[in-house]
């Protein structure tokens, strides 16, 4: 799923809405940082539901390289499928991905690699939580 990157996007709720659409909230342990190896921040990866369409929506804000495209990942696992969801792309400012998940437990992940491909940073939780 590919979303527009409107310049206006830069706060994460502002990211969540263009990202995912309205009634989205972020969850419990629904927040992480985006590091380097190092530790270096350069963005944030938020989870989102939206209780009335049972969705959830992983989103990638980056703060580092912000306005500059590079390889951008949000990505969500269901509990019980074999395979995961994901939206990676070269993006400016946020990547976000949607997916119907309503009573299943949700990991999300999330990763940003500098324009020249050569670093990147990475966050996000691998244990299955969140069973909305």
């Amino acid at each position: 799923m590919g979303v527009l990157q409107p310049a206006e996007a830069h706060t994460a709720s502002e990211a969540i809405a263009a990202g995912c659409g309205s009634g989205f909230k972020t969850v419990t342990d629904g927040h992480r940082a985006v590091t380097t190896p190092t530790g270096a921040k350069w963005g944030d990866v938020y989870l989102t539901y939206n209780a009335s369409t049972r969705e959830n929506c992983v989103v990638t804000v980056k703060t580092s390289y912000h306005g500059t495209a590079s390889k951008t990942l949000a990505r969500i696992a269901i509990e019980g499928e074999s395979s995961f969801h994901q939206d990676w792309k070269a993006y400016e400012h946020f990547a976000a991905i949607k997916v119907k998940a309503g009573g299943k437990c949700v990991a999300y992940w999330a990763d940003i690699a500098a324009p020249t491909g050569t670093a990147h940073a990475a966050g996000g939780r691998w244990d299955f939580a969140n069973c909305g």
